[in-house]
């Protein structure tokens, strides 16, 4: 599928998401129907389960009920509608990207089809519990490489937290961004690798790094100097702040510090972002600073 034909698919799931509820089942009738089959409980299951849905760019695409982004990929199609946007507009056929905190595998399956058959992407998942979810994803996209790793600022073992299924996407080496933990983790060990240590494997750049790693971004920076210094890729990275965490501005400025500009994507195309001192959550572009996006 082509980069415009993804484009024009997610602009109907958000059309859909915003319309008024007499509009959908015009929208989308296939789509209502099953968020209406969802909302009485006649699909889905209990909460933990796997099951499928149609995500925009791929349908059967797995997902847990009860599991606040698969609620979102289930009802409307897709998650983070601008940086989904954003990477749609970026990531060009050939290149190798990096998925790092590869959860379901939304991104590493969307970045699979922009790449193409000559492209590759790396997805990095440690907990073995959200690795095997993400495969029944991954696995029909040969271009996807699934690595065991937490990615890090060195290369050791290193104690982790799984809150399970239905908190995957909190799992964490640090403590949850949430004010309250959702549920008692269970904790786990996983070994880690730098992305330098990675990129020595490789025998081509990495164009782009997506990275959502609950609050472990800066590690992950420490552990790549080399590769920020020679193949400058684009970096995508998730922000935001609670009454426990600051640490966004910090990531803002190591960024900055190292050569590269931030941007927003804004009303479909990208604008120069100016620092602040807190963030809510959100998803930031960092290209090299003598770049320009716009």
């Amino acid at each position: 599928m082509m980069a415009s034909d993804l484009l024009a698919s997610l602009h109907r799931c958000l059309r859909y998401q915003q319309a008024r509820a007499w509009e959908k089942p015009w929208i989308d009738p296939r789509r209502f129907v099953t968020n209406q089959l969802l909302k009485f409980g006649v699909i889905g299951g209990s909460p933990g389960n796997v099951r499928a849905a149609d995500a925009f760019h791929l349908r059967n695409f797995a997902v847990v009920s009860g599991e606040a982004v698969s609620q979102e990929i289930a009802c409307y199609g897709f998650v983070e509608p601008k940086l989904t946007e954003a990477l749609l507009r970026l990531v060009q056929p050939g290149q190798v990207v990096v998925d790092i905190g590869m959860h379901l595998g939304y991104y590493a399956t969307l970045l699979a089809l922009l790449v193409g058959e000559r492209g590759e992407v790396h997805g990095f998942e440690p907990t073995p519990s959200t690795r095997d979810i993400a495969r029944r994803n991954t696995d029909r996209f040969p271009q996807i490489r699934v690595h065991p790793f937490a990615v890090w600022s060195s290369v050791k073992t290193l104690a982790f937290r799984d809150y399970g299924p239905r908190w995957m996407a909190f799992n964490t080496s640090a403590k949850s961004k949430l004010d309250k933990e959702p549920a008692a983790p269970r904790e786990i060990e996983v070994q880690t690798i730098t992305l330098d240590q990675f990129r020595a494997s490789l025998d081509r750049n990495i164009a782009l790094m997506k990275i959502d790693a609950e609050s472990a971004e800066r590690e992950i920076l420490a552990g790549a100097q080399t590769l920020l210094k020679t193949d400058r890729p684009t970096i995508s990275v998730e922000v935001g702040d609670n009454d426990q965490s600051r640490d966004s501005r910090l990531l803002v400025d190591a960024l900055i510090g190292l050569g590269y500009a931030p941007w927003d994507f804004v009303e479909g195309r990208f604008q120069r972002h100016q620092p602040r001192q807190a963030y809510p959550y959100d998803n930031l572009i960092f290209a090299p600073a003598d770049v320009d996006l716009s």
